[in-house]
């Protein structure tokens, strides 16, 4: 309970800190306050699942690499194959899901460590990732505002 009081402490003392080397330039303006909200959300929903992994005593090295096949998974669903919004929302929510379901089982059933078994996934992926990107930066080429 106190390393989580004192990472809590040393979080109020940098934010705090950022505002006041700032001289009022607008770091708790609403639109910067909304900013760094979204641009760490996806940071903090993974940190709060690696935790658990972490917690009991296993290690993840391939959610980088999931994350990028699921965020270039999605445009590439929907742009270049021309899927309805929702089956590619579907295939991008189980893809993950799948993925450490079989990390599970190399891990608990097969006994691999799950050191190698996630670095190993860790290439797989980002290889499947710039195989079908073709090492380019995919993205919605203007299509789908709406996400």
């Amino acid at each position: 309970m106190n390393r989580i009081l004192g990472i809590f402490i040393l979080f109020l003392v940098v934010y705090f800190g950022t505002w006041i080397l700032s001289d009022g330039t607008g770091f708790m303006s609403a639109f910067n306050q909304h900013n760094l909200m979204k641009r760490t959300a996806m940071a903090g929903i993974l940190a709060i699942g690696v935790s658990f992994v972490i917690i009991t005593g296993g290690i993840d090295l391939s959610i980088g690499s999931v994350v990028c096949l699921v965020g270039v998974g999605l445009p590439y669903m929907l742009i270049d194959l021309g899927w309805p919004v929702w089956v590619a929302l579907l295939v991008v929510a189980a893809v993950p899901f799948l993925i450490g379901a079989w990390h599970g089982f190399l891990i608990t059933r097969l006994n691999i460590q799950p050191f190698i078994a996630t670095l190993c996934g860790l290439l797989i992926y980002r290889g499947v990732t710039r195989g079908f990107t073709a090492d380019q930066s995919v993205g919605y080429q203007g299509e789908f505002a709406m996400l």
